[in-house]
């Protein structure tokens, strides 16, 4: 055999004796077991889209960092922190809720991306639907009031800009009408 030949022969050996032993682990896993990782990947994933990533530098949910146009676009480590203290609960057997509120009491209630419907985060939820409301009554009465008002003649040419009623004008023409009879 050539001494050039053999080195590759040993990788290849190698490699192939790699891939074997990598399928004979995956074949020797339980049937359930790899979706389990997948799922509580996804489930993990999921719980952090509804804290929010505490770096301070983003105000993105820490399933969904990204810190777009940084140096580097990736899940930030606070994020990748608060993932892993979510796959650690999970693993210890606590559901979505136990989980939440676990890291609620760990990084206080800021860390909500979105308020509770329940307490006072049911004000934040009822806040901006009264605040329309309160806008759309005020406009109706502003309206209202625009179209109590009485209207004002136009000024005549050459008139100075004085603004004359209606009222007025009859006055006026009466008064001219008794003193030219006259």
């Amino acid at each position: 055999m050539n001494s050039a030949t053999r080195p590759r022969n040993r990788r290849s050996i190698w490699l192939r004796f790699s891939i074997g032993l990598l399928l004979g682990l995956l074949a020797l896993m339980p049937p359930g077991a790899m979706r389990l990782l997948a799922d509580q990947s996804d489930r993990t994933h999921q719980l952090g889209s509804k804290l929010k990533c505490m770096c301070n530098g983003c105000d993105q949910a820490a399933g969904k960092c990204y810190h777009v146009g940084g140096a580097y676009s990736g899940p930030c480590d606070t994020a990748k922190t608060m993932l892993k203290e979510i796959d650690t609960h999970i693993a210890a057997g606590m559901n979505d809720q136990q989980v939440l509120n676990a890291m609620i009491q760990q990084y206080g209630p800021l860390a909500y991306v979105e308020p509770p419907k329940t307490g006072f985060g049911l004000v934040a939820w009822l806040m901006p639907i009264s605040y329309l409301l309160a806008g759309l009554a005020l406009v109706i009465l502003v309206m209202k009031r625009w179209r109590k008002r009485p209207v004002a003649v136009p000024a005549m040419p050459g008139a100075g800009g004085v603004q004359v009623s209606p009222e007025m004008l009859a006055r006026a023409r009466q008064q001219a009408q008794r003193e030219t009879e006259e």
